[in-house]
């Protein structure tokens, strides 16, 4: 459910049984079975919808994914669902493993807010709220498994960057929704050029989510930021946004099933989302004190990327300072919202993995 207010679940059921009905006049008997939420998630809400109905020639049963904006307050400013669900369309229609939603209703009359819906897609999910490095179905599999895995996750990762994001208009889609002031460049921008907008974007941000009291630490890396920022630009792709192992779905072969979570998308330089990959794992090895023995290292991950993408990287180290400076910024927007319910916030600075590690990339 992550930090916003729980919804009256009752409520909700109701509302997507008349949608059901509205969407599919032909069926009779549209009953929701089930409306649970997923044990994961600190932004947008997802909940997993058992409709049972009859349409037309015997009863038929269908397991569905509601996707929806939090309830009350959030980690962002606002939240674009039509623009998400459409690249997953567009993603879903390049062969992309991204989940083409059935519907994306705009009305907030049926369920109190906007709404994907999507065919719910067989897989595991990595618990990115857990140590899943040191316990769970992931670290107990054979180690050549977690090396397909990992394999997989970094050809997908590439296959997204390749995507012709021009031709297939993505950059309509993500200026139509520019989350937070984090996501596209305004209508027009040039594909060179990006970096320090997006760079700005992110300030306003960090800004917005501290409430006007932000860790110094998160103010010292946008000036570092700022001062080596790359003088040389690199081709834009399309980007995944928010590229992790919590954000796929592994099936049992531990191929992936389905790509998740586009609410960050945009389109800049490639490196800005595998350096999120980079981090986001090198913070979770130093919170779990140690890695899988199937996953490669850095160096071996960022060759297989290149040879996965078909060019070389550069300015990695900016980049994974950007990635961690963000990783920083949302951390402090759910500090504030946890401290309205009372938890102390000194995890944001003490022991914090993102504050090490910026530490430690500023001054290599």
């Amino acid at each position: 459910m992550g930090i916003s207010s729980p919804r009256d679940l009752d409520a909700v059921r109701a509302g997507f049984d008349r949608w059901l009905r509205s969407w599919r006049p032909e069926a009779r008997d549209v009953q929701v079975a089930d409306l649970v939420p997923p044990p994961t998630g600190l932004s947008s809400e997802t909940l997993m919808l058992e409709v049972d109905w009859d349409l037309g020639d015997g009863n038929e049963h269908a397991s569905l994914v509601a996707r929806l904006p939090p309830n009350g307050e959030g980690l962002f400013p606002s939240y674009d669902l039509r623009a998400q669900g459409e690249l997953q369309l567009v993603l879903a229609g390049a062969g992309l493993p991204a989940v083409a939603p059935v519907a994306i209703e705009d009305d907030d009359g049926w369920v109190g807010d906007p709404f994907l819906l999507m065919p719910r897609v067989a897989g595991r999910v990595v618990r990115a709220d857990r140590p899943y490095l040191r316990s769970g179905w992931l670290a107990d599999a054979q180690p050549q498994d977690q090396a397909r895995l990992h394999a997989q996750m970094v050809e997908v990762l590439a296959a997204v960057h390749r995507v012709d994001w021009r031709r297939l208009g993505c950059d309509r889609l993500l200026d139509a929704s520019a989350q937070a002031g984090v996501g596209a460049e305004p209508s027009g921008q040039q594909s060179d050029g990006r970096l320090a907008g997006a760079l700005e974007r992110w300030a306003r941000y960090l800004e917005w989510a501290g409430e006007g009291t932000t860790p110094g630490v998160f103010e010292d890396a946008l000036v570092w930021c700022r001062a080596h920022l790359p003088s040389a630009e690199p081709p834009a792709s399309l980007l995944w946004g928010d590229p992790q192992l919590g954000n796929v779905l592994v099936a049992d072969t531990m191929s992936i099933a389905a790509i998740l979570d586009f609410e960050l998308a945009s389109i800049g330089p490639a490196e800005v989302d595998l350096a999120w990959f980079l981090v986001l794992h090198q913070m979770t090895v130093a919170r779990c004190g140690g890695d899988l023995p199937g996953f490669p290292d850095r160096a071996a991950t960022v060759a297989a990327y290149e040879a996965h993408f078909g060019r070389p990287v550069a300015d990695l180290r900016w980049y994974e300072v950007f990635a961690a400076l963000r990783s920083g910024a949302v951390m402090v927007r759910a500090a504030r919202l946890l401290a309205r319910l009372g938890v102390d916030g000194s995890w944001l600075t003490k022991g914090n993995p993102t504050v090490e590690l910026l530490d430690e990339l500023m001054s290599s």
